[in-house]
């Protein structure tokens, strides 16, 4: 009885699987090749057919990789690895029913292939042609299609989430062999696995909504607790001695005198030098007469060191301020943890703030102490909130940005006001390093903070963290 013959059209139709599977399949070896007929035309039988139910079922059914297969059909399903089948497929999947029977359109769009390669998920030699890889990019291409935040949120959530799927499935499979070695037999484990498979895929999707559910809940109580820490968010002041002898009294001295005289440029100066050198609490004290000489920058820093002052108008009139910005919100920040608003929630009432303050850019100031104490003071807030919000490395950049401002501008600072932004930045980022685990990076920003004021309020707070690193990690 002759052999039925059919055509590519007639192969795809009664296989269910479209051409351009059918040709990546030819090519990695998975079906015999087709006979001719004349240059052009291919001719296909009952075997191809055969054997593309069985490669589709191993695929989708079992789950199996295309060098799993090609391995299992060249040896033959009758071979002692025919029997790994089952076993592989139940390692390799978190449930045995997810996308069975599910028929997955080939994507061939660059820009899907592209993020695919930039997230990771596609490796080089994978075909969008794989049944298996097509059903990945198809989830990419979802989340290439959305528009706006929604795209730049979901990206992103795969970037973080694609290694550690990868990490979980390999620990998974560490646990099931872990079992196998210790039995000394496959049967038993492969029973367990298949099992529990379904009941894990389920405790996975559960797990994570509760996780998130805690996280939220705890975040919000980590917000009202704080409000306090990002009140008290600011630098600490140098030691009497190193002030005395980088000759801050002395500048505050002649500065006061000359805004008394009432020479506006002293005036403002001596705004700016207590706002970075200090005493920030003479900056309230400041007589009526010199607070109008300031120009709407230093009248701004003088604002907000006063509570419930409205900082607003005087940011409209000081045009591009980014430090003035930060000291607004601040300021907004400190209004929402502290108030009660009927009908509006507490992340309602923060999350505008937060907006505002990390909206700001303080390295587009020209003057480098303000870009300075904008990055210093954004960078301890940052530090002060909770740490679901993820401000930690915003942080850890701001806090860098600090101290390239002020190395990178010698003679442009007061020494006293560089001396204590260096030395501020640095002992947040010890401090900071070491709640990470880097003690080493932790020790070396420590010391050197310490190095430049040590009997003052930085050297004691570095000593006291230094010791910390020495005995081992904190959280």
């Amino acid at each position: 009885m002759a052999r039925r013959r059919m055509r590519m059209a007639e192969l795809e139709r009664l296989s269910g699987v479209p051409r351009e599977t059918i040709h990546y399949y030819l090519r990695e070896g998975l079906l015999p090749a087709p006979s001719r007929q004349g240059k052009t035309q291919a001719l296909y039988d009952e075997a191809h057919l055969e054997r593309l139910r069985l490669v589709r079922q191993l695929r989708e059914e079992k789950y199996l990789p295309v060098a799993v297969i090609r391995s299992v059909l060249r040896a033959g399903l009758e071979h002692p690895a025919g029997r790994d089948l089952d076993t592989l497929a139940d390692v390799l999947r978190i449930d045995p029913h997810l996308g069975a029977g599910q028929a997955t359109a080939v994507v061939a769009d660059e820009e899907v292939g592209r993020v695919a390669r930039e997230l990771g998920v596609i490796v080089p030699g994978e075909s969008a042609e794989d049944p298996t890889v097509a059903r990945v990019l198809a989830t990419v291409a979802e989340v290439v299609a959305l528009e706006g935040p929604a795209r730049d949120l979901t990206l992103e959530d795969l970037r973080v989430s694609a290694p550690r799927v990868g990490a979980l499935v390999e620990a998974e499979a560490g646990v099931f062999f872990d079992l196998v070695i210790r039995s000394g037999e496959m049967t038993e484990p492969v029973a367990a696995l298949r099992a529990g498979r379904s009941a894990v895929a389920r405790f996975i999707a559960a797990y994570r909504d509760l996780s998130l559910r805690r996280i939220v809940e705890a975040l919000i109580a980590a917000v009202r607790d704080a409000a306090s820490r990002v009140g008290s968010a600011s630098p600490l002041p140098l030691g009497v001695e190193l002030s005395a002898r980088l000759g801050a009294d002395d500048q505050r001295a002649k500065l006061a005198a000359g805004a008394r005289q009432g020479d506006p440029a002293k005036a403002n100066d001596l705004v700016w030098h207590l706002f970075a050198v200090g005493p920030m609490r003479d900056l309230t004290r400041l007589p009526a007469a010199v607070r109008g000489l300031l120009r709407p920058r230093a009248e701004l820093i003088v604002a907000a060191s006063k509570e419930g002052a409205e900082l607003d108008a005087i940011l409209a009139r000081a045009g591009s301020f980014p430090l003035g910005e930060v000291l607004a919100a601040e300021a907004a920040l400190g209004r929402a943890l502290g108030q009660n608003a009927a009908g509006e929630g507490l992340l309602e009432r923060v999350v505008p703030a937060l907006g505002r303050l990390f909206g700001a850019d303080p390295g587009r100031d020209a003057d480098p102490l303000a870009s300075a104490l904008g990055f210093l003071r954004r960078g301890l807030v940052a530090l002060a909130l909770p740490r679901a919000l993820g401000r930690r490395p915003l942080a850890i950049r701001d806090l860098e940005a600090a101290l390239g401002v002020v190395l990178g501008s010698p003679g442009h600072l007061h020494p006293a006001a560089h001396a204590r932004i260096e030395a501020n930045a640095r002992l947040a980022l010890g401090r900071t390093l070491l709640e990470h685990g880097r003690p080493a990076e932790a020790r070396a920003q420590l010391a050197r903070a310490m190095a430049i004021d040590p009997s003052g309020p930085i050297g004691r707070t570095a000593e006291s963290l230094e010791m910390l690193a020495e005995s081992g990690p904190t959280r």
